[in-house]
């Protein structure tokens, strides 16, 4: 039986998680444009997951300070997950990682815990790093978060969700207000 459309899963024979992308366009309070790109590498489903690399772009007064917000996730300590040192690639791009740590040093096979495992694997990033950034960094997030997710480089499905239905409380803190 032929697939119709793009799928995460390549085939039930490979048992491989394809390649994805989840574009957030404007997920901060009162900034429109300044969005990101969390990238799904191709990896198979029984090893731990690849590090998920974000992708921002926006201009460059709050690039300053979101590069400063994310190096205070990146401080933060998780037992199933890290974020990397944000790196500036240039004024108006950052890229950051989240990095699976819910089966550091052991594998799937030999017992690792597989609840932290498929819980980091099935929740979209993208819902982990808002939560971290309203929660942690008390970054006031926009009411509605929009995401284009593709697969196999094809759209897949475009939606928007309340904020609350991905984490509350919202934090206080505007980006524009961040640094002194």
């Amino acid at each position: 039986m032929e697939e119709s459309g793009p799928s995460m899963r390549s085939s039930p024979q490979s048992r491989n998680l394809g390649e994805m992308t989840i574009k957030v366009p404007a997920p901060f309070a009162g900034i429109s444009d300044l969005g990101f790109t969390a990238q799904y590498r191709a990896q198979h489903f029984n090893e731990p997951q690849r590090d998920v690399a974000f992708l921002f772009e926006g201009p460059q007064p709050p690039m300053r300070r979101l590069t400063e917000v994310l190096q205070q996730l990146s401080e933060t300590h998780s037992l199933t997950y890290a974020w990397t040192d944000p790196v500036m690639l240039s004024d108006e791009i950052v890229i950051l990682a989240y990095r699976d740590r819910s089966v550091a040093g052991q594998r799937l096979a030999d017992g690792a815990r597989i609840a932290d495992y498929v819980l980091n694997l099935v929740r979209p990033v993208v819902f982990t790093f808002l939560h971290d950034c309203a929660v942690i960094a008390d970054l006031r997030l926009s009411e509605v978060i929009e995401m284009r997710v593709s697969a196999e480089r094809k759209s897949v499905v475009e939606f928007a969700l309340p904020l609350h239905d991905i984490v509350q409380p919202n934090g206080e803190r505007l980006l524009w207000g961040v640094a002194g």
